[in-house]
């Protein structure tokens, strides 16, 4: 199987049978832009700092596909993780978001592990159905790093963790495995070998956390 980044890993698994992350389900188009955050976080091309994030070295050909989030974060200079958010949130169908996805799911198509579908009414937006072994692949991996006695790698535990944030991780593993996972995983960051992985669970939760404010002053708003 070819190498996969985080981003493209939970799109995989996180799409619907169209190929979409619906514009109701809030919580899988938060996780899919924190993917994207801590995909360049990883890859060294942004530093979050607290409640902030901002570019740190120039994005690599090898993730392209995440130009439009990139040119977001660079042209702001530093920017709040609520910021980000909120400038993603609306919907799968948003301008913003749109570009996201279809950089993304363009990429999975490229490599074959998705392939494009027209949606919507009029056929005028874009899915990306993953091919079942794509999809087989990124689980048996999860189950690999994350359930079984071995090393885990940040990006594993940073998938695992964005699926159940997602609500997704039960489509792929039972109750007892999810609950094996988490065990792992706060094990791992409880350890000192775990510091990474302590941030980015730190950095996926202010991200949760950003979200829901954003969602709440949005209420408040449409309610005065």
């Amino acid at each position: 199987m070819k190498d996969l980044s985080l981003v493209q890993e939970y799109m995989l698994c996180a799409v619907n049978e169209k190929g979409k992350i619906s514009g109701l389900q809030t919580e899988r188009l938060v996780c899919f832009v924190a993917a994207g955050i801590l995909d360049l976080q990883l890859e060294g091309c942004l530093a979050v700092e607290g409640k902030l994030v901002r570019t740190a070295a120039p994005l690599p050909e090898a993730r392209r596909y995440l130009q439009p989030l990139y040119d977001y974060i660079s042209q702001k200079k530093t920017v709040k993780l609520t910021a980000a958010i909120e400038a993603y949130q609306i919907s799968f169908t948003d301008k913003r978001m749109r570009e996201l996805t279809e950089a993304v799911g363009d990429s999975l198509v490229g490599m074959g592990m998705a392939e494009e579908r027209e949606t919507g009414l009029l056929g005028r937006r874009k899915g990306y159905v993953p091919g079942q072994e794509a999809v087989r692949s990124v689980v048996e991996m999860l189950r690999a790093e994350v359930l079984e006695e071995g090393e885990m790698t940040e990006e594993a535990a940073a998938l695992a963790i964005l699926l159940e944030r997602a609500k997704c991780l039960k489509l792929y593993f039972s109750p007892f495995e999810q609950k094996e996972m988490a065990g792992r995983i706060k094990a791992l960051v409880s350890s000192p070998e775990g510091r990474l992985v302590k941030e980015l669970v730190d950095h996926i939760e202010a991200l949760m956390a950003a979200a829901a404010a954003s969602v709440s002053a949005a209420a408040s708003a449409g309610s005065v």
